[in-house]
């Protein structure tokens, strides 16, 4: 083989792939030694921001979610015609929020894994049916590429669907949805971020147990004592 046969290549090249590479493994200890240093000291996370939401609701109204500074958002992701895992998602919303009885800057919000079947319809029969009629739910439907292409990108909440082998009853049509998500924007925040993800049970990274959204609704209740709500303009 020939000189003219071998490529090539600048020894910078080479160094400034290295760098890049260090940077970015750099970068990456940094969040996770920041995310850890925040978890120490009790504060919740910055974990990801949230694009502010239009969707139709269970009341056949246009809504607007994490557009409110000072608000809290619990977020669940389920299925309402599967009735048993939906209440099992809304029940844990309910619970978290009955902790903070004198907070009325709070909305509970079921997102439709399938909204084509939960119509606005459906899911005001199922609130009603269950009680969860107070002005703190908002059950979400609309368009579903929309819906979940949002869902997946900002909470990663894929929805995925059961194969037939695995559904044990009719309505049994996506896997079930552990997670719940706690949205919150505070007054110098410029847009809303996840703040906790919970789980029932306890799991590494951004995944806590359930009892934590009270520590973090606490500590982020005491960053707010003298913030008026208000809808971002």
């Amino acid at each position: 083989m020939s000189d003219s046969d071998n490529p090539n290549i600048n020894p910078w090249t080479v160094w400034a792939l290295i760098f890049i590479m260090l940077m970015g493994i750099l970068v990456y200890y940094s969040w996770l030694k920041t995310v850890q240093r925040q978890y120490v000291d009790g504060k919740p996370p910055f974990l990801r921001p949230v694009d502010r939401f239009r969707a139709d609701g269970h009341k056949k109204d246009s809504i607007e979610l994490f557009d409110t500074k000072g608000r809290f958002y619990l977020v669940g992701y389920f299925y309402s015609g599967d009735e048993k895992e939906a209440l099992a998602v809304c029940n844990r919303m309910m619970k978290m929020r009955e902790a903070f009885p004198e907070v009325d800057e709070f909305s509970l919000v079921g997102v439709s894994m399938a909204p084509e079947l939960d119509s606005s319809e459906n899911l005001m029969k199922f609130a009603k049916k269950n009680g969860y009629t107070s002005d703190d739910w908002i059950f979400v439907t609309g368009n579903r590429d929309r819906i979940r292409t949002y869902m997946n990108k900002f909470f990663r909440y894929p929805g995925h669907e059961k194969p037939d082998e695995y559904r044990e009853t009719e309505t049994d049509l996506y896997a079930r949805e552990l997670r719940l998500s706690l949205v919150y924007q505070g007054a110098s925040d410029e847009e809303a971020f996840i703040r906790g993800v919970y789980w029932e049970g306890i799991r590494k990274g951004e995944v806590k147990n359930d009892k934590a959204a009270g520590d973090d609704i606490t500590y982020l209740l005491k960053l707010k004592e003298n913030l008026p709500t208000k809808t971002i303009e």
